[in-house]
């Protein structure tokens, strides 16, 4: 499924709401008038991620709940802050806010992966609970996409490569923690739960597909792609 494809009922369906949004997703009320409420739409943290729903987007205020969420304008927080646009010139700490979010974005992806790959190795014929969107993939595309079009040049393949690199470095240990997260799930002994015994090449395999998306992503930005 690709990202520019999704119905606003499927973004809903993976999108948080948080009590500080303003109501009815949240438990923030406004009494005055509805066009003066202060949201999403009208803040300098928002990037638009869906040209087609240009409501929906993504926070990159490192202070608010949200950041870092898929979020819809009017869904909103306390540290709106007026001033449409002006993301495009805001400065290092912007940068590495998102540095570190889409390095936490890529070490979950990885958990979650094989955290499902040692539950196929133990109960194969079980069904995944996972969102109804492969959150794997399309996100992280959109999220790429956003970068590459809002970011300044720190943004080149040699920086989303490091990016990588350190995630990927964290990551190696999380055949052993999927380990014990089934072991606790399941109630067993960890030693009674199966490891993949391919899972160096799964491991290959996802890192593979990450690397295929940032390639589509720097495809995709043209005049602004950096060697």
């Amino acid at each position: 499924m690709q990202a520019r494809n999704l119905t606003d009922e499927q973004l809903w369906n993976v999108c948080p709401n948080l009590d500080t949004d303003w109501e009815p997703s949240g438990r923030r009320k406004w009494l005055g008038r509805p066009e003066d409420r202060p949201d999403c739409s009208t803040c300098r943290w928002f990037l638009e991620l869906f040209h087609r729903w240009p409501d929906w987007g993504c926070c990159i205020n490192p202070d608010s709940p949200r950041a870092g969420r898929l979020s819809f304008s009017g869904q909103g927080c306390w540290q709106h802050e007026e001033g449409k646009g002006l993301h495009k010139h805001m400065g290092g700490r912007v940068r590495c806010g998102f540095k570190d979010w889409f390095e936490r974005v890529l070490r979950g992806r990885a958990s979650e992966f094989v955290k499902e790959q040692v539950r196929k190795a133990n109960d194969p014929s079980s069904e995944s609970e996972s969102d109804p969107i492969d959150m794997r993939k399309v996100p992280l595309v959109a999220i790429l996409d956003c970068l590459l079009r809002h970011a300044n040049n720190d943004f080149s393949r040699p920086a989303f490569d490091a990016m990588v690199a350190s995630a990927r470095r964290d990551a190696r240990n999380y055949w052993t923690y999927a380990r014990c997260y089934w072991s606790r799930t399941v109630g067993e002994d960890p030693s009674a739960i199966r490891l993949p015994g391919n899972m160096h090449q799964l491991e290959n395999e996802f890192w593979r597909n990450v690397d295929a998306a940032i390639s589509e992503a720097l495809k995709g930005s043209g005049g602004r792609r950096k060697k």
